[in-house]
């Protein structure tokens, strides 16, 4: 079914799932770790916290070098890069070294090489697959993404730190090591530019240029880019506010699970299995309703469908309940994810799509910023039930917001719809567009 995708993807795919088995192990690993070492919650807070910095101060800077070099070595240095530090703190582990002040170091440096990798993994695979079949594609990664960090790598972890708490970080160095290895097969001819493309293809083949106030154009270029194009506008707010009110609630997930829906510690497992089934359902099915209604009304369904859902968590009663919206948040968000990513990568010029992609995704990652800073101040105030629901409204309003948006433009009311470039801003050494 998906042999269409070609070898090549699945060099991409295959390297970018063996990172994400490291990530989920990590992820799970070195907040244990801190809880080892202080129970206060401010200092596990900061772990997170501190996770989310790079994305938002360096993302629109590493969209910037990934669409001036070679995607596929970026990814390949920056897996390397990531290596390093990694297997270094597991030494430290290993030799009884544990303190806050090494996992926070750790928390902010690996997300530094990360924002490349991210930031290049899509344009690159815009430059590998036709068109039609880049929700295919995106649905793949999405779906692998998920498996390997949550389905596998959070019960791997459990397991190994309790062998050896450096163990985790022995293989998620590992991990790494072999995403560069799989990366750097990934070879071949040179892919024939998309559409809008043509800028891409000049551009990079042109001798590097320096200078801040050349950074200073680029960046301004994918800002633009985002601002002037009103669905990716839509996309960039939107996933930002739907960041912010998810991630405030799954800060909160563990209180509300245990005081207001009584739930044991298997059943509370239960709920991240039931939206890693969900999200498997929503990223197979995603294709195919993003073809028969296009991106712009799919992100509308699915955005109200995700503030449904967790409405419904906000008032469930029970396990059975809570379940249930899980399982339906897992299918609406990986629909989402899928027609956003897919949109971004259709209707961007090469040249550009890895400012717009590092850009929009900063925005997300400052609402994660601040969903972590606040979501304990947030209890004071109302009860974790309410910050549930309110949650659940917020993300139907941005569905709202979105066909609201988009409906005036006329844009994206069908898949034939959806090929109006992105304005790719004009350079000095840049040909006009036609």
């Amino acid at each position: 079914m998906a042999a269409g995708l070609g070898k090549r993807f699945w060099f991409l795919w295959s390297s970018s799932t063996v990172a994400n088995l490291g990530d989920g192990m990590r992820l799970v690993a070195l907040p244990l770790l801190a809880y080892s070492v202080s129970d206060n919650p401010v200092d596990i807070t900061l772990v997170a916290v501190f996770a989310s910095l790079p994305g938002l101060l360096l993302g629109p800077l590493a969209g910037v070098a990934v669409d001036r070099f070679d995607r596929r070595r970026v990814i390949a240095i920056a897996n390397a890069l990531r290596t390093i530090p990694i297997l270094v703190f597991a030494c430290l582990v290993h030799a009884g070294k544990i303190e806050l002040s090494y996992i926070y170091a750790l928390a902010i440096l690996l997300p530094v090489f990360e924002v490349f990798v991210d930031s290049a993994a899509p344009p690159l695979m815009s430059e590998l697959l036709p068109e039609h079949l880049l929700e295919k594609g995106n649905s793949r990664i999405f779906i692998a993404r998920m498996v390997s960090q949550d389905v596998l790598g959070s019960p791997v972890a459990g397991f190994l730190i309790g062998v050896s708490a450096s163990l985790p970080f022995f293989v998620n160095g590992a991990t790494f090591a072999g995403a560069t290895i799989l990366i750097l097969l990934l070879r071949g001819p040179a892919p024939s530019p998309g559409p809008g493309a043509g800028v891409a293809a000049g551009t990079r083949t042109q001798k590097a240029r320096s200078g801040i106030s050349v950074i200073g154009r680029d960046l301004k270029e994918g800002f633009a880019a985002i601002w002037h194009t009103p669905l990716l506008r839509a996309i960039t707010l939107t996933s930002a506010v739907l960041n912010f009110v998810l991630l405030a609630g799954s800060a909160l997930l563990v209180v509300y699970a245990k005081e207001d829906l009584g739930l044991g510690d298997e059943q509370y497992a239960l709920l991240f299995t039931s939206a890693a089934v969900g999200s498997a359902l929503g990223g197979w099915a995603a294709p195919h309703i993003v073809a028969r209604l296009g991106t712009s009304p799919t992100m509308v369904w699915a955005l109200v469908a995700i503030g449904a859902s967790r409405a419904g968590f906000g008032l469930a009663q029970g396990f059975w309940s809570a379940l249930a919206s899980f399982f339906a948040i897992g299918i609406a968000t990986f629909v989402y994810n899928v027609a956003v990513a897919s949109y971004l990568q259709r209707v961007t010029p090469n040249s550009l799509i890895g400012r717009v992609y590092a850009t929009s995704q900063a925005a997300s990652y400052g609402a994660a910023v601040i969903a972590a800073l606040t979501a304990g101040g947030l209890t004071q105030v109302t009860s974790v039930r309410s910050i549930m629901l309110i949650g659940g409204l917020a993300a139907v309003g941005c569905g709202i917001a979105c066909w609201w948006t988009t409906s005036r433009g006329g844009m994206a009311d069908g898949p034939a719809k959806e090929q109006a470039p992105v304005p790719a801003g004009r350079s000095a050494d840049s040909p006009a567009e036609k």
